[in-house]
């Protein structure tokens, strides 16, 4: 059975997450609902996905897959066809096939977020639901030098929802984690992992931000790890900065054809 890959972006303040609810604007509704109109006697299977983000988390480089019953002969119009019919708030930017195999999810070896800020005393009309506002001073270098300690393997439980971890194994392992200063007033950190928990990202960006306002002076990074308890770490920020960037697959090198777009 043919398996296809869509790169899809879209605007997160506009769904209830990734995941289809009943009687919710779901990302994975829109496209689901748009394939069975397009494919027709061609049936889609259920949309899997490299990462299903929650309520008000966007995407600029979401991978998920779909298998069908027979061949699509026409990418083009594939796209054409699923742009016209799905929100605004919603844009398939790629199609590429990939081997039976491949599982949007389980196929997945990384996952990169970026989490937007935009630094000023004052408020901006244009960061609502897209970028945190930070109106605190915030020490920047004192926020690098923790950057270093959240890379490698290592319990995040400190750090990733707590009710979403009873029983669960909390090991992950960040590849990179970077800040980068776009502009004197718009911050972002980078980060990149094999895997994240619930809210892994929000949380740690958060509890960055706390150590650079001077919330706790004998607190870093390193002993909110070694303590695994998420009451010791910051604030979760809200889900408006969160943006999904890119999966990685080491095993099918054929998805970098889907991101020969440009990306932030």
């Amino acid at each position: 059975m043919p398996n296809y890959a869509l790169l899809v972006e879209y605007d997160g303040t506009y769904f209830y997450g990734w995941q289809k609810q009943k009687d919710l604007p779901t990302v994975q509704f829109s496209i689901e609902s748009a394939l069975e109109i397009i494919l027709k006697r061609n049936p889609a299977s259920r949309l899997s996905v490299a990462g299903r983000t929650d309520t008000g988390v966007h995407a600029l480089g979401m991978v998920c897959n779909f298998k069908t019953e027979f061949p699509i002969p026409n990418f083009h119009k594939l796209l054409v066809s699923l742009n016209a019919l799905t929100p605004k708030a919603v844009s398939i930017k790629n199609v590429v096939e990939v081997p039976p195999e491949f599982h949007a999810r389980f196929s997945c070896t990384g996952r990169e977020y970026i989490y937007k800020l935009y630094y000023s005393k004052y408020e901006s009309s244009f960061i609502e639901g897209r970028a945190y506002w930070v109106k605190h001073h915030i020490d920047w270098d004192l926020v690098q030098k923790q950057l270093d300690v959240l890379v490698g393997e290592k319990d995040f439980r400190s750090l990733a929802k707590a009710k979403s971890m009873s029983g669960k194994r909390s090991i992950r392992e960040i590849l990179a984690i970077n800040l980068e200063q776009l502009t004197p007033d718009w911050y972002q950190i980078r980060i990149r992992a094999n895997g994240f928990m619930h809210n892994m990202v929000r949380i740690t960006v958060g509890t960055l931000l706390d150590i650079g306002k001077g919330r706790w002076e004998s607190r870093s990074i390193d002993s909110i790890l070694e303590e695994k308890n998420r009451s010791r770490a910051g604030m979760t920020l809200p889900p408006d900065g969160l943006y999904f960037v890119r999966a990685y697959y080491e095993d099918h090198p054929e998805i970098h054809e889907l991101y020969k777009i440009s990306l932030p």
